[in-house]
């Protein structure tokens, strides 16, 4: 004869039954989170892709980048000394310098404002970087001192950009929408590369510092999921 259900049972049931409830929520958290990284990489790939194809003639001329990472870097001319981002201690881009964000800004503008692009990206950063050469006795001073000149070098650059035709011709929501996005950051000497292009801090192999390489501005880009989590909770 089968016993009867006591109160304890039925405790246990509705127990498991959460536990099962809450197994099958973090599993979607999980999945969420998995499909998440995978539209984030898909997504950093088709820009990187995007900017590879556009200014790829550009980069071999004008000693420009573009990192796995999206970074989009200008660098310094180690043989032709004429050809500087700014000249020592300031933070006026050289004519050399205006000429290559003249010609590079356009096509980067438009591949940022591309409607499969626009959703994903939450900032576009420009960042000053310095060398490690102190103008200062004091390490702290020194840093310092840099951390206000890549800051005024970052934001130079990003005047520059809003002064240039491409830009000041968008339509309002565009230039509104660039508005928001981009912003200006300095770095002092705190992101140093080697010759390798790699951070010297985190590299396993080379931490040796290219002053050169070091002494840069870069346009980096920012994604967001905000979108793809849109699409899930709608679905």
């Amino acid at each position: 004869m089968a016993r009867p259900r006591s109160k304890s049972d039925h405790n246990f049931i509705a127990y498991s039954d959460i536990m099962t409830g809450l197994a099958i929520i973090f599993l979607f958290i999980a999945v969420a989170y998995i499909l998440e990284g995978i539209s984030d990489k898909i997504i950093k790939d088709d820009i990187y892709n995007s900017i590879g194809e556009d200014l790829k003639k550009d980069f071999k001329s004008k000693n420009v980048e573009l990192d796995a990472d999206m970074s989009l870097k200008f660098l310094q001319d180690s043989i032709n000394k004429s050809d500087e981002l700014f000249t020592i201690g300031s933070a006026e881009m050289t004519p050399s310098f205006k000429y290559k964000v003249a010609e590079i800004w356009p096509k980067y503008q438009q591949i940022l404002l591309d409607k499969k692009n626009l959703p994903y990206i939450s900032e576009i950063r420009i960042e000053g970087h310095t060398d490690t050469i102190a103008p200062k006795k004091d390490q702290m001073e020194s840093y310092l001192y840099n951390l206000q000149l890549s800051s005024a070098r970052a934001q130079s650059v990003l005047s520059f950009i809003r002064s240039l035709d491409s830009y000041k011709s968008l339509p309002e929501e565009n230039r509104s929408k660039l508005d928001f996005l981009l912003t200006s950051n300095g770095m002092s000497f705190s992101r140093t590369l080697n010759s390798k292009g790699e951070i010297s801090t985190l590299s396993e192999t080379d931490k040796s510092i290219d002053l050169n390489k070091s002494r840069r501005v870069e346009f980096k880009i920012n994604t967001s999921n905000q979108e793809l989590q849109k699409t899930l909770t709608e679905k």
